[in-house]
């Protein structure tokens, strides 16, 4: 079935010509912060409407203080959010007052914008609003589909500069639920460690959850404290993860399809750590659908985003070298996945 769009024109405000007013919570379904209507009138010539009168703008883009605009910092992103998923689709922008003027828009998995999913940096000019689209074969990096978090933000921390832009005729459409395994539900010690089974409605093996505290430097969290790993990487085999030959590859499986879009990976010990990921649609790994082999660091955790791995029953990391003599172990967190027919997971749940 074909995704129905929605178009916000921001037209039925009734203001004035050169009137203004803030964009309250609300509106077209979304929260607002940094949001303002304007009836361009010719006094900034760079704010242009594309259809009917009114625009979008950002309220504080100066730095400086603005009367009904205190819901954030000065200089804040302009953001639009909600709780159910949505994908943003296309937006016609704007420069209110200097040509060149960069705008980076980022999309958010969860509402607090700790989680990003999606990046594009666009150029904009004066007096004209530029078609800008957010399809996933145009952006910097990863996906705007799912997101419930949208940021809007052209502040150069220059407090000479002046960094207004306008938006009009935003078209999102809604998506299927997106959730994230950060595995920070599980409570571990410090570097402790415990097997992976059953987690979040999903079945691991050959992975364990960790709880980084410095002493292995390479594992980096993107979020909490605690990250999975692979077990044994080394081919050897180590108490509590029999359950498959050592050296085999994470395996994460789930009797309901799903697409994973990404998740943040960090090598323990060693830079340039190739893991092959590989998707399949059937749980016992025959039908091979989508593979992808990325180079992780040390001591960061990389944001890697995915966008054919669609309607998966198994999903593998592998980091096995075939040389037993490296340390291929490599850690994982925040896992994005999004699928109409998996219940986004409540409460942890480890067996």
């Amino acid at each position: 079935m074909a995704n129905l769009s929605t178009t916000l024109t921001f037209d039925s405000f009734d203001l004035a010509e050169g009137g203004e007013s803030r964009l309250a919570n609300g509106y077209g379904g979304f929260n607002w912060q940094q949001a303002g209507i304007y009836n361009p009138n010719g006094a900034i010539a760079g704010y242009v409407a594309s259809s009917g009168q009114n625009i979008l703008f950002i309220a504080e883009a100066a730095n400086n203080e603005v009367a009904g605009y205190e819901d954030a910092a000065a200089g804040s992103a302009l953001v639009m959010s909600r709780e159910t998923p949505f994908t943003l689709d296309t937006i016609q922008l704007s420069s209110a007052f200097r040509d060149g003027l960069t705008v980076t828009i980022r999309a958010y998995a969860d509402q607090a914008g700790t989680i990003l999913i999606g990046e594009k940096t666009v150029t904009v000019d004066t007096a004209a609003q530029s078609l800008v689209s957010f399809a996933d074969d145009g952006l910097d990096y990863g996906t705007f589909s799912g997101a419930t978090r949208i940021e809007f933000n052209a502040n150069d921390n220059n407090a000479g500069t002046n960094d207004y832009f306008g938006i009009d005729n935003l078209t999102y459409h809604d998506t299927p639920p997106t959730f994230t395994l950060d595995f920070d539900d599980i409570a571990l010690a410090p570097g402790a460690e415990t097997a992976l089974g059953t987690y979040q409605g999903f079945t691991f093996a050959e992975a364990g959850a960790y709880h980084v505290d410095g002493s292995l430097p390479g594992y980096t969290a993107a979020s909490g404290t605690n990250i999975g790993f692979i077990a044994e990487a080394n081919n050897n085999e180590v108490v509590g993860y029999e359950g498959q030959a050592a050296g085999s590859p994470v395996v994460i499986t789930n009797p309901d399809a799903f697409d994973f879009l990404g998740g943040a990976f960090s090598a323990a010990f060693r830079d340039g750590v190739a893991v092959t990921i590989r998707g399949y649609s059937d749980a016992d790994g025959f039908n091979l659908v989508a593979e992808e082999t990325i180079v992780v660091r040390a001591g960061s955790a990389q944001p890697f985003s995915f966008e054919t791995f669609d309607g998966l029953h198994r999903l593998e990391f592998s980091t096995n070298d075939g040389n037993p003599g490296t340390n291929d172990y490599v850690g994982f967190d925040n896992l994005l996945f999004r699928a109409a027919d998996v219940a986004a997971p409540g409460e942890g749940i480890l067996i």
